[in-house]
């Protein structure tokens, strides 16, 4: 009778423990995927550039004040953070220390388990406006979340992103000759030349996270730094480009800090065409728009 009560008790510790451990090691992503909709909730990170002078100690909060400032002018209540990734660094919500010579793909894999870490894995979503090189880091994150490359994350819950004169088929020529010259052919200059085997990986739809993401890009005949061409050149289902043509232009640091007026723009949609030219509303609010509505109107 004893061994019959101990072998029953030993049955039901057992199936206590394993209901335990399968309690405790449950994926995240058991729960239901957020759903999409117009919110001003919505954590947005935003993820700057290439630092082209000195020791790469870019400031996160000057570089993103315009936008930040913007966004909260126009009551968006979810959080405005920033993603640094030089050690240098400063002002940063958070931060990589990486250098000019650190690859594009482990700035996107810190990127990327930083997302899943404070939000994806706990259910919440979030959206990303990145500019210049910033937009190939978060392009990165997604195309190797989506592989299940070595040390990302099993998933990311990204509803909306954002680029703004990034360099999607390479930088300008002369601005990469200067690159390379300044910083000896680091790695990032190299993965931004046109042709690169970085470039040349990621597919040119860019790749979703797992509740699908709305991709809107932007650019500008007025930079010298990413063509207007480069900088719409994937296949995202919204595109806005910019031209002076008269009118006053917009250069590349001005699509990060530029949030009010109108400026001569076009816009295409998926595979549509591109509309006619006509005043369109300034970058910062295009982005802001583009996370709210998924769409760039």
């Amino acid at each position: 009778m004893q061994r019959s009560r101990r072998s029953t008790a030993l049955f039901i510790s057992t199936l206590l423990a394993v209901a335990i451990t399968l309690a405790v090691a449950a994926p995240a992503s058991a729960a239901d995927a957020p759903s999409r909709s117009n919110s001003k909730n919505n954590v947005v990170f935003f993820v700057h550039g290439f630092d082209p002078s000195g020791a790469a100690d870019t400031d996160c909060s000057s570089y993103w004040s315009s936008a930040r400032t913007h966004f909260k002018n126009k009551d968006w209540t979810g959080g405005l953070v920033t993603f640094g990734y030089y050690s240098e660094g400063k002002n940063c919500t958070y931060k990589y220390n990486g250098t000019r010579g650190t690859s594009i793909t482990t700035v996107a894999k810190a990127l990327a388990n930083r997302i899943y870490n404070n939000y994806s894995r706990h259910g919440r979503k979030v959206d990303v406006v990145a500019h210049s090189m910033g937009g190939l880091v978060i392009r990165s994150a997604l195309y190797n979340v989506r592989n299940g490359a070595s040390g990302f994350p099993p998933y990311l819950y990204i509803e909306d992103v954002v680029t703004l004169g990034t360099p999607h088929n390479g930088a300008n020529g002369l601005q990469l000759l200067g690159c390379k010259a300044a910083f000896r052919g680091q790695k990032q200059c190299s993965q931004m030349t046109p042709g690169s085997v970085f470039l040349e990986r990621l597919p040119e739809k860019p790749s979703i996270s797992r509740m699908g993401t709305d991709w809107t890009v932007v650019s500008s005949y007025d930079d010298a730094t990413v063509s207007e061409n480069s900088g719409v050149g994937v296949d995202a289902k919204h595109k806005l480009q910019y031209n002076a043509n008269g009118a006053r232009s917009i250069d590349h640091t001005e699509l990060k800090s530029l949030r009010s007026g109108t400026y001569l723009g076009r816009t295409k949609t998926g595979s549509g065409t591109w509309s006619g030219w006509a005043d369109r509303g300034a970058p910062l609010e295009r982005a802001r728009q583009a996370v709210y509505w998924h769409s760039s109107r």
